[in-house]
């Protein structure tokens, strides 16, 4: 009779407390998908003001990052002006070769032929597609006329019998025309018309985004469009306050440029993605980048009289089991509200802070509970529930940034 009494006030109080703990979990689930609701209702974007100037390339150096996107040792050939040069001093050989070039069954038989051979590659077909495009990117109908002829004889080949297949790659001389002819045509109507308003949404965008952890490693966001890109995982995080100090260097000595700004960043953020804020703030500030690449800056943290350099990975970085290293972030170094940090340029050699692998995590821990320090303590922390449909109100609340391309606030968000 006692071990059967016992066993019954075991399993009440067992039962008890599993509905205290299902209890607690809905309120849990609740409150998060009341906030939820009242964020996609209450939150305003809050679009800052100066964007700085629109990055708008003059017509060479787009047309070179157009034509020859990999940077490769050909794009100085064209820094120099052309036109300043005499026009009698003109090569005889160049005269004739842009005679040869302009004569349309020529120029068709010289491309066919090229395409034939075998050791002609994609990449030389690119290639020689973006020199024949900056010859005669001042004859656009002579060249529009050449890519008729060449689009025809590609549909009437027989390797293409399903014209919905044509054109996704560029592994063609015509291919690559067209790309650069699009290209050459769309320049001004990019510059004058929707230029500044894709700039405005991309920057807003990132704005948004970058008020939610993002995971470095998976790029996951907590703010995004899509929700396969959903942040789900999220854990718990909180603004941090930094006051930025940027070292004086020579790139950058006008008198009007400020040094000393205030960077809103995430307790969850890495070193990396803090310093991509730090850069983005800077350049709202000044209007102006700084002088430096990501990879050329440190980041120091100034506590008194005392220095210390932040990184993601360094002796303090916490080993998870398996031998995963977790990404340092803000939180991991204790950084209060108020706190300095000063940007120097690095002496060393400038590399990428982190060659990230399947080593590294950063918010999306592995599943394993059980992680160890660097002394190799091991230690255990629990994982809190988490469902999916919990944050797809953050899918709605990213949208309406995107209608910054439309003309009234109430039109529906572009479909992106």
């Amino acid at each position: 009779l006692a071990a059967v009494g016992v066993t019954r006030y075991k399993s009440k109080e067992l039962s008890r407390k599993q509905s205290q703990q299902l209890e607690l979990l809905e309120s849990e689930l609740r409150k998060e998908i009341r906030d939820g609701f009242a964020e996609l209702q209450m939150d305003k974007l809050d679009v800052v003001d100066s964007f700085g100037t629109v990055p708008f390339l003059d017509y060479k150096h787009f047309a070179l990052r157009t034509f020859f996107p990999e940077s490769g040792g050909f794009t100085h050939i064209f820094t120099e002006d052309m036109h300043n040069r005499d026009a009698n001093n003109k090569n005889e050989s160049l005269t004739a070769l842009d005679a040869l070039i302009c004569n349309k069954s020529f120029l068709v038989t010289v491309i066919h032929t090229l395409e034939k051979q075998k050791n002609f590659s994609v990449k030389d077909r690119c290639l020689f597609a973006s020199f024949l495009t900056i010859a005669l990117q001042t004859k656009l109908v002579y060249l529009t006329s050449i890519l008729e002829v060449l689009t025809r004889d590609l549909m009437e080949q027989s390797s293409n019998m399903q014209p919905k297949l044509m054109l996704r790659r560029t592994e063609s001389v015509v291919e690559k025309l067209l790309t650069n002819w699009m290209s050459v045509c769309l320049s001004g109507f990019l510059r004058e018309t929707v230029g500044e308003p894709f700039y405005l949404l991309v920057t807003t965008l990132n704005q948004k985004i970058n008020k939610g952890p993002v995971d470095v490693i998976t790029c996951k966001a907590l703010y995004t469009l899509n929700e396969d890109w959903l942040l789900w995982q999220v854990p718990e995080f909180s603004t941090v306050a930094l006051n930025i100090v940027f070292e004086k260097i020579p790139e950058n000595e006008s008198a009007d440029v400020c040094r000393n700004i205030s960077v809103n960043v995430l307790d969850c953020d890495t070193i990396g993605q803090a310093k991509e804020k730090i850069f983005q703030a800077f350049l709202s500030k000044n209007g102006s980048p700084y002088g430096l690449q990501l990879n050329e800056i440190g980041l120091e943290l100034q506590v008194g009289t005392r220095q210390k350099e932040l990184l993601d990975i360094d002796s303090s970085s916490v080993i998870l089991e398996g031998g995963i290293t977790k990404l340092n972030t803000i939180g991991h170094y204790e950084i209060s509200n108020g706190s300095t940090i000063k940007v120097f340029k690095k002496i060393a050699n400038f590399t990428s802070d982190v060659e990230y692998s399947d080593d590294h995590c950063h918010l999306i821990l592995p599943d394993s509970e059980a992680f160890q320090d660097v002394q190799g303590k091991r230690h255990r922390g629990k994982h809190k529930f988490k469902v999916k449909e919990m944050y797809l109100t953050k899918l709605l609340s990213t949208k309406p940034s995107s209608s910054l391309l439309g003309k009234h606030p109430e039109e529906p968000p572009v479909c992106l």
